[in-house]
């Protein structure tokens, strides 16, 4: 079955500044190393920036104006500042800074037209996740809220049971809330405790789980976690479509969390969800080790197109990988290799 893989150079052209945790390129890095790779299963496709009538599905026009004149201007008032969360350390204010998230929110608006007009059932949009932004401010790196948005718009078009999955170490706050009394939405968040936003207490019932892990939580305890609580709830919710967001953030050598899962969970829950729901999107999210991140994402590509054994890097790729830009050294597993070993998965 071919898969979708939805880009937009706006993610190599642009950069949220040299000091903050976002890397350089981490979303075009997907997809020039699976250029190398040479996925046959995969086809490209080139998203546009959203409208504002789109945006409108979600978000205020009055912090949509001051996110486009913000970008414009390169400054922000003091007191717009304030109420937006516009032009701080977590969301500062860069020259595609309003682009950039619309054209992540057209990307989805893209997938969701793509499975609506039934030419593909798998798509996979590494540039989308922001699960934190709000309707009316900025929140966690997260400007837009293209999630938020691409479910209203498949519920304008007719979708009624979309499940969202949020893999994410940082609880999904954005989406989760927003969705918490549409039981139509099954909403999932797996996500560290006490992990910023500190929100995201433990919930189990219809229509939404949250489920927050302690430190060290590892493959063993998430492949228990799936087959033995969370699979029966999800095939009984009998989604439509199923939105993943895979922040990376979740994976044992991101510094930003203290979880220990190697990629395969990923892969593990993606395959889990091809047997539930006949259309998925896979979207990316955080992710600050840029070779954890790239190992994972292109790996959830490989696994929706079915194609994990073109995953063994060849001279090409393990040079592309070297050469990634970062002020820190990899370790010499995250260039030679895409899939973590070991992979109790298979056991």
């Amino acid at each position: 079955m071919k898969v979708a893989f939805i880009y937009n150079d706006i993610f190599r052209n642009s950069n949220f500044g040299d000091y903050h945790p976002i890397t350089l390129n981490r979303v075009s890095n997907v997809y020039d190393l699976s250029k190398i790779i040479n996925f046959q299963n995969v086809e490209y496709f080139f998203s546009k920036i959203a409208t504002e009538e789109e945006l409108l599905l979600f978000h205020k026009k009055s912090y949509i104006d001051i996110l486009k004149n913000t970008e414009l201007l390169q400054t922000i008032t003091d007191e717009n500042k304030k109420k937006y969360n516009l032009g701080t350390a977590s969301n500062p204010i860069f020259r595609e800074m309003y682009r950039r998230h619309a054209t992540a929110t057209g990307s989805l608006i893209l997938a969701a037209n793509l499975i609506i007009k039934k030419k593909y059932n798998y798509i996979f949009s590494p540039g989308s996740g922001a699960h934190h932004g709000q309707e009316d401010k900025a929140s966690g790196f997260c400007y837009l809220n293209d999630i938020v948005t691409c479910i209203l718009y498949l519920r304008k078009k007719g979708f009624n049971k979309i499940l969202y999955f949020d893999m994410d170490a940082h609880y999904g706050d954005g989406v989760i809330e927003f969705f918490s009394k549409n039981k139509d939405i099954f909403t999932f968040s797996i996500h560290q405790e006490n992990l910023w936003p500190r929100t995201g207490k433990f919930l189990f019932k219809e229509g939404i789980i949250n489920y927050p892990v302690k430190e060290g939580f590892n493959d063993r305890n998430f492949k228990d976690v799936v087959n033995n609580k969370l699979i029966k709830e999800f095939k009984a919710f009998n989604p439509e479509i199923v939105l993943m967001q895979m922040g990376a953030d979740c994976l044992e050598d991101d510094y930003m969390s203290k979880l220990s899962l190697s990629n395969n969970s990923m892969a593990f829950i993606i395959e889990k969800f091809k047997n539930i729901s006949k259309n998925i999107i896979v979207m990316g999210g955080g992710g600050y080790n840029p070779w954890t991140t790239l190992r994972a994402w292109v790996y959830n590509l490989a696994v929706l197109a079915d194609e994990k054994e073109k995953l063994k890097l060849t001279n090409e790729g393990v040079n592309f990988m070297i050469n990634i830009y970062n002020k820190k050294k990899p370790k010499h597993k995250w260039i030679e290799n895409i899939i973590d070993f070991p992979n109790i998965f298979e056991d």
